[in-house]
């Protein structure tokens, strides 16, 4: 009697959480549509995938859903942006043999990467949270089992998930920052009930699992600590590709570059002011600079003009003119996992300003040292492995990284060490993608369906 009474309760509490949070969501769309209006007009990433997001999808992408088979079923995997996309790529592998995989981006260069990487598969954009609009994505998807990557918690997305479609919806790589956490604990009555009907959370750490727990008041056998699937990278260079883009920017084997990866707007100065120090002892050092954001390459050529340097721009080269300068502004998307297969060091952007950092992993596997500033809060567990197993160096400013790339490129048996570590650190830790893997598979076999993990 009382335990039906408790959670007659909290049903109640998650139907009123959900009509407050769509009154906010009302409240907000009203306030603020001047706002959104000014970004669509002057952002240009801001229109890319509107009216898809909006619920409209062309012909040929509605063409794409048709289900080629009847006995297979469908995974939708969400992935925000790139970060995350790159964490999933190997297990979209895995999955495309045995089920019908559809991606989900919200960024642009998400969505773009996932269309490159995975040309055969349904690649749309996220939907917004708004229930007519989810109605119709749903409509067209119908998925069998819906996987959200790291956080991406959207309380009408999820009720209709696993409510409307009475489909199992996952939690993978879910990670929960003590920043994170704090904020969320503000709107503590609409999360918990959210949360509440996700299926299972499989989250990095420990301590991310516990955050999650106590946001949520969940059950310990709701979540299982899973590790990151960052990493179990086992990226495959493509060699052609490899040779063709090593031509085109003038790079041979054996040479000294230089990779400034994922950079923010605040870093790209700094950065290059270190690298014209280090050119001065190393006179063949090439460079290879690579926004986060490749719509800033604009902001960057005036910033390599202001500082004399020269400079050829990726997309301004073709195999009959290919690149005559020493650095590179590389403006493209998905080039740059092999472009690291050809460095010789990578230093991580977004670390010297207060943005998080970026993954520290793939330049690992691709046998390459990495170095990082003070700011890795998005990838703390990450870069502590990486310290602890010397497989990295951490540096307060961009001043700073002349130290440790000079003992890099000067010391070859020191070199030899760091890289050796970075390949051990990732072996050591693999295995989260088999057991998601798993996961997904034991819910789909108990909705009617078994089938085998391929070797």
């Amino acid at each position: 009697m009382i335990g039906g009474l408790h959670t007659s309760l909290k049903s109640k509490m998650a139907v009123l959480s959900l009509i407050l949070y769509n009154l906010l969501l009302f409240l907000g769309l009203i306030l603020l549509w001047p706002v959104g209006l000014g970004f669509l007009i002057f952002v240009p990433k801001m229109r890319a995938g509107f009216w898809e997001k909006l619920g409209f999808y062309s012909m040929h992408l509605q063409n794409q859903f048709v289900r080629k088979s009847t006995e297979k079923k469908r995974v939708w995997i969400h992935a925000v942006s790139v970060g995350e996309f790159n964490a999933i790529r190997s297990l979209v592998s895995d999955l495309c043999q045995q089920f019908d995989v559809v991606i989900s981006c919200t960024t642009r260069t998400g969505h773009d990467l996932a269309q490159k990487t995975f040309p055969q598969l349904p690649i749309l954009y996220f939907p917004f949270d708004l229930r007519a609009v989810l109605d119709r994505a749903l409509a067209l998807v119908q998925p069998d089992l819906v996987v959200l990557t790291e956080t991406e918690l959207w309380p009408n997305f999820i009720d209709k998930v696993t409510q409307s479609e009475k489909a199992p919806l996952l939690v993978i790589n879910g990670r929960l920052s003590p920043r994170s956490f704090r904020g969320y604990l503000r709107i503590k009555g609409i999360m918990e009930p959210c949360l509440q009907q996700i299926t299972h959370f499989y989250m990095q750490s420990q301590g991310d699992a516990e955050r999650m727990a106590q946001l949520g008041d969940l059950p310990p056998e709701r979540i299982t600590v899973m590790g990151n699937l960052k990493f179990d990278l086992n990226p495959q260079i493509d060699l052609a590709k490899r040779s063709q883009l090593m031509q085109l920017l003038n790079i041979e084997e054996g040479d000294a570059v230089l990779t400034l990866a994922s950079t923010h707007s605040g870093e790209d100065r700094p950065l290059l002011e270190s690298y014209q120090r280090l050119k001065k002892e190393f006179l063949n050092l090439k460079l290879i600079l690579a926004p986060r954001h490749p719509e800033r390459a604009g902001e960057i050529q005036g910033i390599l003009d202001s500082l004399n340097l020269a400079y050829s721009t990726r997309s301004q080269l073709f195999p009959e003119s290919p690149n005559s300068e020493t650095i590179v502004l590389l403006d493209s998307i998905g080039e740059l996992l092999t472009v690291y297969s050809f460095s010789s060091i990578a230093v991580m952007g977004g670390s010297f300003i207060a943005r998080g950092g970026q993954n520290p992993l793939e330049p690992l596997s691709q046998r390459i040292p990495v170095v990082f500033g003070p700011h890795m809060h998005n990838f703390s567990a990450i870069s502590q492995l990486v310290l602890e197993d010397q497989a990295g160096f951490q540096v307060q400013d961009a001043a700073e990284i002349i130290q440790p790339i000079t003992q890099l490129l000067t010391q070859p048996e020191v070199y030899t060490q760091v890289t050796e570590r970075g390949l051990q650190l990732l072996e050591r830790n693999r295995g989260a993608k088999v057991l998601i893997h798993q996961a997904i598979q034991q819910y789909l076999e108990e909705m009617g369906e078994a089938v085998e993990i391929p070797d």
